[in-house]
């Protein structure tokens, strides 16, 4: 039997991060699948660290009609015995227009519900056949080609260049094999889905208060001054390595660390696809869209107000300039929250290597 599996999940970070449990799933009802991704050019290293993925095709940010087209062309030339489009985008779909005969349908976006719940903060998710979250809706191909697939949990195949390089970094920052680390990831692609930052200082600057912790401030280049201001809340304790680690990188750093707090970002599905849990504050968006935390020992904090969910992925600017949905989250119930975690939580087995 041909085994070519065409997968498609253009973006964002964190949505490619759970089609992992897709794969998995896939690959436990069908081990001779060989899975070519599709996925745009920058997560493509995220891409090839998804289990089972053999091969990546990466579509560049801006390609128009006309390139869509060409690559379209290029994807039906292969005989697939299955593709599913775990998007369902327009530009997903123009790629996809030549394969309608192994295109395998089910995946529900859910936008519906979602659409209400945002314009009129009536939740209808039961008359919609419940809020289910995005790993769980992935599967629904699969159970319409008569597979039973198991829900697996998210999952990244960290090489070990990366750990190595993860080791060099906490090296270098000082950090001691043994100690306790707790990531702090204070960004998110949207400003309406970040925790005060100087609440993330002062949670900072709690937590460094016990000498076994030292605080790991994560994120990406456009988070380098957002992380060095709040590792600010405890000078020589803090480290600040936003922006000097690749996503691989930082996935192997967060294996190292007992727990992450994090905003509704990408970072939030690394850390537990390497198996670590998250503290997760939640404010512009709802956990019925399919993105909260799974993990038992991950926590999800959200007090939100009557104007939340305001947008179906935070990108909405708040219309309130109190900005209630996150204000409305002490720093005392994220220092609790974590206190919890570390309390039930198992220590990281990504052990560090000895310079």
């Amino acid at each position: 039997m041909n085994g070519a599996v065409l997968v498609l999940r253009l973006s964002s970070l964190g949505d490619v991060v759970l089609t992992s449990a897709f794969l998995d799933s896939l690959s436990s009802v069908w081990p001779e699948s060989r899975v070519t991704f599709v996925v745009r050019e920058d997560l493509a290293e995220v891409a090839l660290a998804l289990p089972g993925v053999e091969r990546v095709v990466a579509v560049r940010r801006r390609l128009g009609l006309f390139g869509l087209l060409g690559l379209a062309s290029e994807l039906a030339r292969t005989p697939w015995a299955h593709v599913f489009d775990l998007h369902a985008s327009v530009r997903s779909r123009v790629l996809t227009a030549g394969l309608r005969r192994r295109l395998r349908s089910g995946f529900d976006k859910q936008t519906v519900p979602r659409a209400i719940l945002v314009a009129l903060h009536r939740d209808l998710y039961a008359h919609f056949g419940g809020a289910r979250s995005l790993r769980a809706r992935m599967l629904t191909p699969l159970v319409r080609l008569g597979l039973r697939p198991a829900l697996s949990d998210t999952r990244l195949v960290v090489a070990p260049s990366a750990h190595l390089l993860a080791d060099a970094a906490l090296t270098a920052a000082g950090v001691r094999a043994g100690e306790r680390c707790i990531a702090v990831v204070p960004g998110a692609r949207w400003p309406s889905k970040c925790w005060p930052a100087e609440r993330f200082a002062t949670l900072v600057e709690r937590l460094s208060r016990d000498p076994a912790h030292r605080v790991l401030v994560l994120g990406g280049a456009a988070e380098r001054s957002l992380a060095s201001v709040v590792a600010l809340g405890a000078p020589g304790r803090a480290v600040p390595l936003a922006g000097s680690l690749d996503l691989l990188t930082t996935a192997a750093v967060l294996a190292r660390c007992h727990v992450a707090v994090v905003n509704d970002s990408g970072l939030l599905h690394i850390a537990e696809a390497v198996g670590r849990p998250v503290v997760a504050i939640f404010g512009p968006t709802s956990p019925q869209f399919g993105y909260a935390p799974y993990r038992p020992e991950s926590v999800l904090l959200r007090d939100p107000p009557s104007c939340s969910p305001c947008s179906k992925n935070g990108s909405r600017p708040c219309m309130r300039p109190t900005h209630e949905c996150m204000e409305n989250i002490s720093v005392d119930a994220v220092v609790a929250a974590v206190e919890k975690v570390l309390a039930r939580v198992a220590p990281p087995n990504a052990p560090r290597t000895e310079s």
